[in-house]
């Protein structure tokens, strides 16, 4: 891609500011870009992107319930199930039975797994480098702090959403975040 970024819809959304509308598209586009960039990042390395998540979780919840680690996927148990099917037989993960619960299945990483964990930490070290270390010190302050408050509103809404509240929404969510990082 060559030239000037522009961000994903520009336009303005019905019933939106101006403002938040423009957030809203660098946001979208941004996440585009990232998506895009990490892809061929891990790729480089030979990490396939579809078990990176995978492996993160795997890393740190290591003999995991498949269940669980479905639900920390947000992706449905036989969606998993092809997953750990390929990484198993490329030798990254073991599943056995739980010796607790017969219903359950346990997922470890293997030696190969963890060798492949540490390349796609190294490929996210890499991307890093190369995108959010080039801003500046006060710059990834300011976006850290930003992208917080922007996720804890996001897990508000999503929350409010699924517990079937309709007062407020997000909107409220929004205030309520602006009002304590005022407060900071």
């Amino acid at each position: 891609m060559t030239g000037h970024w522009v961000p994903a819809h520009p336009e303005s959304l019905d019933g939106v500011d101006e403002l938040s509308s423009r957030v809203f598209g660098a946001f979208i586009g941004a996440l585009r870009l990232h998506r895009r960039l990490m892809m061929q990042v891990l790729a480089d390395r030979g990490v396939h992107h579809g078990q990176a998540m995978c492996l993160h979780l795997l890393a740190a919840n290591d003999d995991i319930a498949q269940r669980d680690l479905a639900r920390a996927m947000h992706v449905t148990p036989p969606t998993l199930t092809r997953m750990l099917h390929s990484m198993e037989k490329a030798g990254l993960v073991r599943r056995r039975p739980d010796a607790a619960d017969a219903r359950l299945t346990r997922v470890e990483l293997t030696d190969a797994g963890c060798a492949e964990e540490k390349e796609m930490r190294a490929a996210a070290a890499e991307y890093v480098g190369a995108t959010i270390g080039t801003l500046t010190e006060d710059d990834r302050r300011d976006l850290a702090r930003l992208l917080e408050a922007l996720g804890a509103t996001i897990e508000r809404a999503s929350a409010a959403r699924e517990a079937g509240s309709t007062g407020g929404g997000a909107a409220s969510a929004g205030a309520e975040g602006s009002e304590r990082e005022g407060a900071r």
